[in-house]
């Protein structure tokens, strides 16, 4: 019977890495806006992942299409998305997923962070993701040093556009997905530590709504209320 205690136990001397990186990276900011930051948190995973020895690319992905306030579509460039593979020619393969993106501007106050106690990190996405993130490649590397890992594949996605609902990494997950029998995503449990093994999807939508002057007092009827339409039609989305 195999034991893998050598491997656990090496996982418990990274303690002090894992903490320093990842305080490092929730001191980048991140924000999906942010492609500077998004840059400067690619060469840092990059640097992390060197370890593994898998096969590293990064993906220029299309930009995502947004609605302007007068109503017309502009295109935002997003940042580059990361793959990493090892053994594509093994009998079965995993696909692992995790996002680098935050909610976090850089304008907001909330961009450093603060040791709670010898075990908790508070910080712009230290749980949602960068932890996540810290863990898998941690992770890989601790199975890579394992007998087993001889019979696996493997390939890991990471994408810059999460937190606004992955338009640019989308075709990218899906063409990944097909390929592998299995796959991890790399988001916060529960908060009592619980796996979360499915979870509802989500959808962003936007409407544009265009009314009609009319002079209120003697030709009402001739006009047509932006603002009564809109409220009508999120009564109606949220039925």
């Amino acid at each position: 019977m195999r034991s893998f205690a050598p491997i656990l136990d090496w996982i418990d001397t990274r303690h002090d890495w894992m903490r320093r990186t990842l305080s490092d990276w929730a001191g980048i900011n991140t924000a999906s806006t942010n492609l500077p930051g998004l840059a400067r948190q690619t060469t840092a995973i990059l640097k992390a992942a060197e370890p593994l020895q898998g096969r590293v690319e990064t993906l220029d992905l299309p930009p995502h299409e947004v609605i302007r306030d007068d109503g017309q579509m502009q295109p935002m460039p997003l940042g580059q998305a990361i793959t990493i593979a090892k053994r594509p020619e093994a009998d079965l393969q995993v696909l692992l997923c995790i996002h680098m993106d935050t909610v976090f501007a850089p304008d907001l106050p909330f961009q450093t962070t603060t040791q709670l106690d010898d075990n908790r990190l508070q910080g712009p996405g230290v749980a949602d993701a960068k932890g996540g993130l810290l863990v898998m490649l941690t992770a890989l590397q601790a199975f890579e040093r394992s007998e087993v890992a001889a019979n696996l594949g493997w390939q890991v996605v990471i994408n810059p556009d999460e937190e606004l609902g992955s338009p640019g990494s989308r075709t990218l997950l899906a063409q990944c997905a097909r390929r592998h029998h299995l796959g991890l995503l790399f988001e916060p449990t529960l908060p009592d530590g619980t796996l979360i093994a499915a979870r509802k999807g989500s959808g962003n939508y936007t409407l544009v709504i265009q009314g009609r002057s009319a002079h209120a007092g003697l030709e009402p009827q001739r006009g047509r209320n932006a603002i009564h339409a809109m409220a009508d039609a999120i009564v109606q989305l949220n039925t």
